[in-house]
């Protein structure tokens, strides 16, 4: 009762929002949030902007009945444990879930805020990996080795080397390659490694982002990056520049994620779990 009243009180007076994410994180509240860096004027710009700012309060409020908590009594059912204490993945782990509604329970009690208050605001979208056709059976969670300084990932020490000397330019970012994986916007580009792909929703407290400013990929083997010219954007850290829900929202755009562990939804269920989470949020 508690939050369909303050969602009927958010979406009434969704015209006096304002405010906005500019990659910073923050704490959630009841204080109307806005989203996104600035658009143009039009009015489909200003639709947009609106439809943030609403979807924005919806979330940040819905967080806090959420946040910390895993209870049978939550719209999706009782929640799989999830370890937020394990440290740095060394080895590839997998357990799978028997159903999207646990998908919805896991996602409800432990994805990251931050994160699903983006992926809400940019209407769904999502960042995904490349999976075997075995591996997508169902979501899982999983906890994968941290690969991107290896030379087999790539299949080049070119690629290790320059994600290296990236990693030693970002030693001071709670995100580096050496804590982290990559994902992508596009679900072709994350099934060109592995022949499927599954969406991607980071588990647990430690848990952060980062892309390039400009171009998409870290590493091409058409385009060799210069790590001194690259300038990558850390979500939390780099404010007032391209949002994380910017990130998502365009085309094919690798993001790298710090965490532990984090939840893969094979993208034959992603329209299941989306009208579930719209569901949620009374969307």
């Amino acid at each position: 009762m508690f939050l369909s009243t303050i969602i009927l009180l958010l979406i009434g007076s969704s015209h006096g929002f304002s405010g906005r994410l500019s990659g910073c994180r923050h704490t959630y509240t009841l204080k109307p949030l806005g989203l996104g860096s600035e658009r143009s004027s039009s009015f489909d710009a200003t639709v947009t902007t609106e439809r943030r700012n609403v979807l924005a309060s919806i979330v940040s409020v819905t967080s806090l009945a959420f946040v910390g908590t895993v209870s049978s009594k939550t719209p999706f059912g009782k929640a799989p444990s999830v370890d937020t204490t394990s440290s740095l993945a060394t080895t590839a782990t997998s357990t799978l879930l028997p159903s999207v509604e646990e998908a919805l329970a896991l996602i409800e009690s432990s994805c990251d805020r931050r994160f699903l208050h983006a992926v809400v605001a940019s209407d769904y979208r999502l960042m995904y990996r490349g999976s075997t056709p075995g591996e997508a059976r169902g979501p899982s969670i999983r906890s994968d080795s941290f690969d991107l300084l290896l030379p087999s990932t790539y299949d080049s020490k070119e690629a290790s080397d320059f994600f290296a000397s990236l990693d030693e330019k970002m030693q001071k970012a709670p995100v580096k390659p050496s804590n982290g994986h990559l994902s992508v916007t596009s679900i072709k580009a994350a099934k060109e490694w592995g022949g499927d792909a599954v969406s991607i929703w980071p588990l647990g407290n430690d848990v952060h982002f980062a892309w390039l400013e400009e171009g998409n990929e870290f590493w091409s083997k058409e385009s060799v990056q210069d790590v001194n010219a690259v300038t990558v954007i850390v979500d939390g850290v780099d404010c007032g520049r391209m949002s994380l829900e910017d990130a998502l929202e365009s085309d094919n755009k690798e993001i790298l994620f710090r965490a532990d562990q984090f939840l893969a939804v094979p993208v034959s269920l992603e329209q299941k779990l989306i009208d579930g989470l719209r569901s949620a949020f009374i969307i």
